[in-house]
């Protein structure tokens, strides 16, 4: 019997977001396309396709304790009907909300799942692999990182695609990023580099940039690492990876700081600020929104000294709002 390539609900946006989350959290994870149940339990199953289906608008929202109940909701209908494809597919999309939270463990028991239910129904099982590769990144785990990462490559459930073998190879780029061997991180990105041209999504190719950026911060040539951030930046906000966006955005911001490039800094902080407020995160909004302001001071910007402190009124004039 040939193997069947499934989709999963949040695939390539989640898999690519948190790739970019470090052991320690900091730096910043789709809307969601690509390891999905199978068409014909979605059409005929109404109760598991609601609960899909309001999940991933939640998650997209970044409500995500409203997503984890509602794919709580489809995870329990899918073992009711005792279908392989639709529990896999539920228990993926469930970790992504935990993993977005920083619930790593109860995270993987559910890839767990998922995995062995995609591989009783002959799934594909490339994405939740390299998800667990990444989770265990960020618990700390390098060396398990980089063996599961192999996993994706060689296991005999695994049917990776160029866009996962790049991947693979951006995550061990980051790890030796990680350990400070920028030499292995410069080879991972040559390696990862030759996948790209059979990859269309604009958010993978970001993916180059953003390890290339830290491949020059870790050179200490913080304007050039700068330069790959900002062009990242652009191809996730053409992607409409806005979260990830913001992450880019303050990367660029830190590393044109480090470069003495304070209004350069100001405004990318300025634009991280506000789009995250405009996306609901008003602590991360204030947060991004005092270093733009300490960025301009610096650069004695007056007008955008002017404009940041606006943005932090309707920032703080929210909170004050939503508090009464």
């Amino acid at each position: 019997m040939s193997r069947r390539v499934s989709s999963l609900g949040l695939a390539w946006w989640f898999v690519f977001a948190i790739l970019f989350l470090g052991p320690t959290g900091c730096s910043g994870p789709d809307r969601g396309k690509g390891v999905a149940a199978d068409s014909d339990v979605l059409v005929a199953d109404p109760e598991f396709s609601r609960a899909m289906a309001t999940g991933r608008a939640a998650f997209d929202r970044g409500l995500t304790e409203q997503a984890a109940t509602f794919y709580r909701r489809a995870l329990m209908r899918a073992r009711a009907i005792d279908n392989a494809s639709a529990i896999g597919n539920a228990a993926y999309n469930l970790s992504a909300c935990y993993i977005r939270q920083g619930k790593h463990e109860r995270a993987r028991a559910l890839l767990e799942e998922a995995k062995r239910e995609f591989s009783r129904s002959q799934g594909n099982i490339a994405d939740i692999l390299l998800v667990e590769a990444k989770v265990a990144r960020l618990q700390g785990n390098p060396d398990e990182a980089l063996a599961v990462s192999e996993q994706v490559l060689s296991h005999r459930a695994s049917l990776p695609t160029d866009g996962h073998r790049l991947q693979v190879y951006l995550l061990r780029g980051h790890i030796a990023c990680d350990k400070g061997d920028i030499g292995r991180a410069f080879s991972e990105l040559q390696t990862a580099t030759k996948y790209a041209n059979e990859v269309s999504d604009p958010s993978l190719h970001a993916g180059l940039l953003a390890l290339a950026g830290r491949i020059y911060r870790g050179k200490n040539e913080p304007g050039r690492a700068a330069k790959e951030f900002d062009n990242e930046a652009t191809l996730l906000r053409k992607a409409e990876r806005h979260r990830e966006m913001v992450r880019a955005l303050r990367s660029a911001a830190e590393a044109y700081m480090s470069a003495g490039d304070t209004r350069a800094g100001a405004d990318r902080f300025f634009r991280a600020s506000r789009s995250m407020f405009a996306q609901g995160e008003r602590e991360e909004a204030l947060k991004l929104g005092k270093m733009a302001l300490s960025a301009a001071e610096a650069a004695d910007d007056q007008l955008a000294i002017a404009r940041i402190r606006a943005l932090l009124d309707e920032i703080e004039g929210a909170s004050a709002s939503r508090i009464q």
